[in-house]
């Protein structure tokens, strides 16, 4: 990164990607960390160095605790990632972290302070209700909660932002596009305020990407995106078997749990599972689907009255529907498909730990076989006159060649 300090005028533009979560932020985030370096040298700063830098500064503008715990090094974050952000001598700074969209009127304006004389924009991205109700409960099931998709969604849709903690506060109080960006609207003109619409899920990120570059003024062509795919949706079976182990799972890893199950079970884990049930998607309670749509309708004329700037069509929200043919509640799946998922997983996870003892035991020998050849050849420096049969014996062993 070059840091060059200086007097910067307004031509530079900040640009905050503030949320929603689950709608892309984590594709955005790999996305810009992987091609750091390329925007750097395209003039544009991402001023984040160091994984997971992003989310300690926005708990620390936020003075956040996480999971009831805040780790004493987040304190200076985000004035650090500010100050980056002041020194760059380019035009553009783009930061993404979907935890933004959460600042209270105070919060905001004390980002949008510690970012100026830049120009700071604000963009927001969101899709359909409906799937980011299925969506954010899935990120909860990600870590460690055991909420049924059914209480999760009635009590959304009954409570709204007072819904029991944290569902309440972190669905409503991100997700609400109309929400946060009002609280926003209060720190930044209407006219820097952006909405940038999404298709449904599990597709290919190429219209967030697209999207995102021509708001910011990026240069798609200069960054590589291959290989850095959009979060998968999980299926109706693979989210039901993840509750129902969280229950035991989660009071007995702790701590690890995020790193034990993200490297071992969601994702490739769980992929063995749906690769013996299928992949049946994900709906809406019927109860709860006109709602859903009626509530998308409300927040899409609301956008457009807002005087917001829309990145893509407001039409995407209303008319990429959550599946109703073939789809499942969680609550509904067969336990013979439960059990069938759980054994697919469970023969994926025994197949790891049997590769990872074959490492660990070839590792083990190979230190064992360095250690006799240590002992051999400090054995032979150390007699007289080794007698001809001990000596070959050592090289051999040795790997030296005998006289």
């Amino acid at each position: 990164m070059r840091a060059l300090v200086g007097e910067h005028g307004p031509e530079k533009r900040v640009w905050l990607h503030v949320g929603a979560p689950t709608a892309g932020d984590a594709f955005l985030q790999r996305a810009l960390w992987a091609n750091r370096l390329r925007l750097g040298d395209a003039g544009v700063c991402y001023p984040v160095t160091a994984p997971q830098e992003d989310f300690a500064a926005v708990m620390d503008l936020r003075e956040m605790s996480w999971g009831g715990h805040r780790d004493p090094s987040w304190d200076g974050t985000w004035e650090r990632v500010a100050g980056r952000a002041r020194d760059w001598d380019g035009g553009t700074v783009v930061l993404s972290q979907g935890l933004l969209g959460g600042v209270s009127k105070k919060q905001a304006a004390r980002a949008v302070a510690d970012l100026e004389p830049a120009e700071v924009h604000v963009v927001f991205a969101t899709r359909d209700l409906g799937w980011q109700l299925i969506l954010d409960w899935q990120e909860q099931v990600r870590h460690t909660h055991s909420i049924t998709f059914e209480r999760f969604v009635d009590d959304l849709v009954a409570f709204g932002i007072d819904a029991p903690e944290p569902y309440g506060e972190m669905f409503w109080g991100l997700h609400d596009p109309v929400r946060v960006l009002a609280t926003w609207a209060t720190a930044v003109p209407k006219e820097r305020v952006h909405v940038l619409t999404l298709p449904p899920p599990g597709g290919s990120p190429a219209p967030l990407w697209t999207r995102f570059c021509a708001l910011t003024g990026i240069d798609a062509g200069a960054c590589d995106i291959e290989g850095i795919d959009a979060d998968e949706p999980l299926s109706a079976v693979e989210a039901e078997l993840l509750r129902r182990l969280n229950v035991r799972i989660a009071p007995a890893l702790g701590a690890d749990y995020e790193r034990m199950v993200g490297d071992h079970l969601v994702g490739s884990g769980l992929a063995r599972a749906a690769d013996e049930t299928g992949r049946t998607p994900m709906g809406l309670p019927e109860r709860h689907r006109e709602w859903a749509a009626a509530r998308t309708r409300e927040t899409a004329a609301s956008l457009r009255a807002s005087g917001y700037d829309v990145a893509g069509d407001l039409a995407d929200l209303t008319t990429a529907r959550t599946p109703v043919e073939a789809a499942l509640l969680p609550g509904d799946v067969p336990e013979e498909l439960v059990a069938a998922a759980a054994v697919g997983a469970v023969a994926h996870l025994l197949e790891g730990l049997a590769r990872t003892n074959e490492r660990i035991g070839l590792a083990h020998l190979h230190g064992e076989m360095a250690e006799v050849r240590q002992n051999l050849e400090r054995l032979l420096k150390a007699a007289e006159a080794p007698s001809p049969v001990l000596r070959r014996a050592a090289r051999r062993a040795t790997g030296r060649r005998a006289p």
